[in-house]
């Protein structure tokens, strides 16, 4: 048997580094707890933003020709363009309608030209002229950020300070399975979005995206673009708003019949916000 006793000083040198290693491995399971506290609380925020739908079907019914929920306080609006051909705003004002969101211009399906609906200027000023609260959209068939922030541009040169009561839309849409942003990337997708709002928000507009079901599935992360602080235009053609969340409006038909407006038109709701 070995008899002869330790160094005293190796034995403290021992003792101090297993007490250092005892230490940093505490630490390491204390940043790593924080670290996990951190991401748990962000992920339930983000969660949080997304405002569940509240209601439920027989909240929905239809009152004089136009959809209500009984449930909520709800504007009826109409979303038009040059489609819809001129239209005689004070007997769509005297049949109820309340807002119109109105296409101030749009990307070409086919060469991706830059173009203005013929009929916006006339559209803001009658529907404003009847008493009407006013937004603007525009029809997105960008293929990069670039195109994107070249469409925000065109819409504020356009309205060059002109005040809306409603936002300003980024209506992105795949026009045809075999058309020029058919097979963008969602990313990029997501990415023209913001690039579109953010132009919009500097320059001192409310901004909004417009979906489908469809395309929300296909293109776009909602909770990306809820982070980001924007509002949601959703188009879902039921007689009841079932989608998992509330938007702020939502699109319910596209064959709609106003007085004042000769063809069919898209009709909205909007869900005001509880004071």
């Amino acid at each position: 048997m070995n008899t002869k006793s330790e160094n005293p000083v190796k034995h403290l040198t021992r003792i101090v580094l297993s007490a250092a290693i005892m230490v940093f491995l505490l630490l390491v399971i204390v940043v790593l707890w924080k670290n996990y506290d951190l991401f748990h609380e962000s992920s339930n925020k983000v969660t949080a933003q997304l405002q569940p739908n509240p209601f439920e079907d027989d909240d929905f019914s239809y009152v004089d020709g136009y959809m209500t929920c009984l449930a909520a306080d709800t504007w009826t609006g109409i979303d038009v363009s040059h489609h819809q051909g001129q239209i005689r705003w004070e007997e769509v004002a005297d049949a109820g309608i309340r807002y119109a969101m109105i296409r101030v211009a749009h990307r070409a399906v086919s060469d991706g030209v830059l173009r203005m609906d013929r009929y916006w200027e006339n559209n803001i000023t009658g529907a404003r002229n009847a008493g009407l609260l006013v937004g603007v959209y525009f029809y997105s068939q960008a293929t990069s950020v670039e195109e994107a922030r070249e469409e925000a541009a065109f819409v504020l040169d356009a309205l060059d300070g002109i005040k809306l009561d409603f936002p300003v839309v980024f209506d992105w849409e795949v026009y045809s399975e075999t058309g020029r942003n058919a097979n963008v990337d969602p990313e990029i997708v997501n990415a023209c979005a913001i690039a579109f709002c953010e132009a919009i928000r500097d320059a001192g507009y409310e901004p909004m995206v417009y979906f489908n079901l469809d395309l929300l599935n296909r293109f776009w992360d909602l909770e990306l673009l809820q982070q980001q602080g924007y509002s949601f235009w959703l188009a879902m053609y039921r007689d009841k708003m079932n989608w998992n969340y509330c938007p702020s409006m939502w699109q319910y038909t596209e064959s709609g019949s106003v007085p004042g407006i000769d063809t069919p038109v898209d009709l909205n709701l909007l869900f005001l916000p509880d004071e």
